[in-house]
């Protein structure tokens, strides 16, 4: 006799869906009866327990602009399909793409009691909204890192299923959840604190059950002496750039800068990349992004001393800490080898 496999659904945004890429952003949800992107190599790696029954698509505009309805319509599609085990993207560091993944995770959890399972890179902002409604394997940045979290992905998702134990995020590489485990040690609280407190003495390495966050410690720049003698520069994550982005920056995890003529900037045609705000006022005025009209002046009225002609633009959106830090030190350098001394940074 055939034994039963469990049933699956997953859910993909338009891209992974094979629909099509930002143009295609706007559309609303579709159903295929069969894995579609990621979901084929779910399907390969669950083979023997499980059957992919369904792939649900949906363009991350769509979801993003509708939320609310978008969860309900959502969720309702996943319970026709009677699935046993929901998995979602992964997501990676989409921002928008995280949010689909986070809310329908957390609402197919919640309305039909299943086990769930999504993919993020940590720095995605839907990680930390969504992190204890459902398992959140860790990503790298790259959907080309696919192979590296599907397994983990699957692997929860399968023990979900056989009610067997899940470990802690540390071991089993998910995002941590601030739920308390109960696990068996060989060793009570007081001898376990007791044998790291003697390895920290001597030396030697240990690892804590309670790992603080890591924050980085910015020391602030020396304040300006001097306004009248200062040499200004203006740098913003807004995304304003020419119309036909000379340094493909992206709408969301841009990793390059751009370094643009103010004011032939303003004589060309001009947009804002920038997906994670309403760019309207800014294209309606770019002086409200960067203040170059009152700056210039400053200068007039003898109060300011230089103000470089040239603006600095990145995408902040979704950006990665370690892309960031980059992005950071290329416009430094940009601003030192000019001879700047002081630079005003404006965002969104």
């Amino acid at each position: 006799m055939e034994t039963r496999k469990w049933r699956v659904v997953c859910y993909v945004n338009q891209f992974f869906g094979q629909i099509g890429g930002e143009d295609m952003a706007h559309v609303g949800f579709s159903v295929k009866d069969k894995p579609v992107g990621p979901a084929v190599l779910f399907q390969n790696l669950l083979k023997n327990d499980c059957e992919v029954v369904g792939t649900i698509i949906c363009g991350d505009n769509y979801f993003a602009e509708n939320i609310e309805h978008a969860v309900t319509e959502g969720v309702e599609l996943v319970r026709s399909m009677k699935p046993d085990l929901f998995i979602a993207g992964p997501a990676y560091n989409a921002g928008r793409y995280g949010i689909s993944c986070g809310n329908m995770a957390a609402a197919v959890g919640r309305e039909l009691g299943i086990p769930t399972v999504t993919g993020m890179y940590p720095e995605n902002p839907a990680a930390d909204l969504f992190r204890k409604d459902t398992y959140i394997v860790k990503t790298e940045i790259l959907s080309s890192t696919l192979r590296k979290a599907a397994p983990a992905m699957c692997s929860i998702g399968l023990r979900l299923l056989k009610g067997e134990h899940i470990a802690g995020a540390q071991e089993e590489g998910y995002i941590i959840r601030d739920i308390i485990l109960n696990e068996e040690q060989p060793l009570n609280a007081a001898e376990r604190s007791i044998e790291m407190l003697m390895k920290k003495m001597r030396g030697e390495p240990f690892k804590s059950e309670l790992l603080p966050p890591d924050f980085d410690v910015v020391e602030p720049a020396p304040p300006v002496q001097d306004l009248k003698t200062a040499r200004l520069a203006l740098v913003t994550d807004g995304g304003l750039i020419p119309e036909s982005n000379p340094d493909k920056l992206k709408p969301n995890g841009s990793t390059t800068v751009g370094c643009y003529d103010w004011d032939s900037l303003m004589s060309d045609k001009y947009f804002v990349i920038h997906s994670g705000y309403d760019g309207t006022w800014v294209m309606e005025n770019p002086y409200r992004l960067f203040p170059v009209d009152v700056l210039r002046e400053k200068i007039k009225e003898k109060m300011l001393g230089y103000l470089d002609p040239q603006v600095y633009v990145t995408c902040g959106n979704c950006a990665s800490v370690a892309a960031a830090k980059v992005k950071g030190e290329q416009i430094a350098k940009g601003l030192l080898d000019k001879g700047i001394t002081a630079a005003i940074l404006t965002s969104t």
